[in-house]
């Protein structure tokens, strides 16, 4: 019995639908993507919003406060560094993205939320109580930020800095695109060079 190949018309079929299939995944990774931008720009604004409405209804920052536990109620108070109200957020960060124990870094989540101004925070883990699907999210003080992304020093003048912890470097640039001015060395917001697909650090003016 004689065999029968492909003839052109059906190549023609084959090659078109696999066309579509690469086409439909790489849109869906686009996607994907630029949902993972838009939940990190949330972040930066639901940050923003909750400090400054901390600071107008207390007159500090969140984990700079100088006041204890028992002079506002139900609201923690940093134990280690800082809480000193100079509106600077004291407090290192390690390798990991993990703010230091007990230090206004620490505890600006827990205050804010105790306060009623973020809905979630992560209460396994003390010192990475905000994050993104990739790594922790901190507040932190400009030096502290400087240390950890070198060209942040020519970011305009802010006594704080949010900074986001292993972030890949596609999502860094849609997030830079869409709350700054597309450069992760220019503007409000600085990265680390790209490296193996991620932006180890990524700082943006509180």
């Amino acid at each position: 019995m004689k065999q029968r190949g492909f003839t052109l018309v059906e190549l023609a079929i084959v090659i078109t639908i696999i066309g579509l299939l690469l086409v439909g995944v790489i849109k869906g990774q686009f996607l994907i993507g630029g949902a993972k931008a838009k939940d990190v720009i949330a972040i930066i604004g639901d940050i923003r919003t909750a400090t400054a409405y901390f600071k107008q209804r207390y007159k500090y920052l969140p984990g700079d406060w100088p006041y204890t536990a028992n002079e506002i109620q139900g609201i923690t108070s940093g134990t280690s560094v800082g809480t000193n109200g100079d509106g600077i957020l004291d407090g290192s960060i390690d390798a990991s993205g993990a703010a230091q124990a007990g230090s206004e870094v620490a505890e600006l989540p827990l205050q804010l939320y105790q306060a009623g101004f973020l809905s979630k925070i992560n209460g396994s883990d003390a010192q990475r109580r905000i994050g993104t699907s990739f790594g922790p999210v901190q507040v932190v003080s400009r030096a502290t930020a400087v240390g950890l992304v070198a060209g942040f020093v020519n970011a305009p003048p802010s006594q704080n800095a949010i900074v986001f912890f292993n972030l890949p470097c596609d999502v860094v640039s849609e997030i830079d695109a869409g709350v700054d001015d597309g450069s992760l060395t220019t503007g409000r917001a600085i990265g680390t060079a790209c490296a193996n697909g991620t932006v180890s650090w990524y700082a943006i003016v509180l």
